[in-house]
């Protein structure tokens, strides 16, 4: 489960969201592969796939990827360069 704060301060919840400029595009991207059964290294690379489509397609949407991954184990913090 995610929580996203929208532009009006409402508080979500969902399986998962993307934000930002290059929402829209990213958004595809998880839709066609997002499956509640995925292991945690099947989101992190659909979510990088998510953001480099992201990136391709708006100039605003950055030139890197920082992923930082919270689970039972304690907190990673991982750099993709493009």
């Amino acid at each position: 489960m995610v929580y996203v704060l929208d532009p009006l301060g409402s508080v979500i919840s969902d399986q998962y969201a993307t934000v930002g400029t290059g929402e829209e595009t990213a958004i595809g991207v998880v839709e066609a592969g997002y499956s509640p059964s995925m292991s945690q290294k099947e989101a992190r690379d659909l979510a990088v796939s998510a953001i480099k489509a992201a990136i391709a397609r708006d100039a605003m949407s950055g030139n890197g990827i920082d992923i930082l991954t919270i689970d039972k184990t304690g907190i990673r913090e991982e750099g993709v360069n493009l």
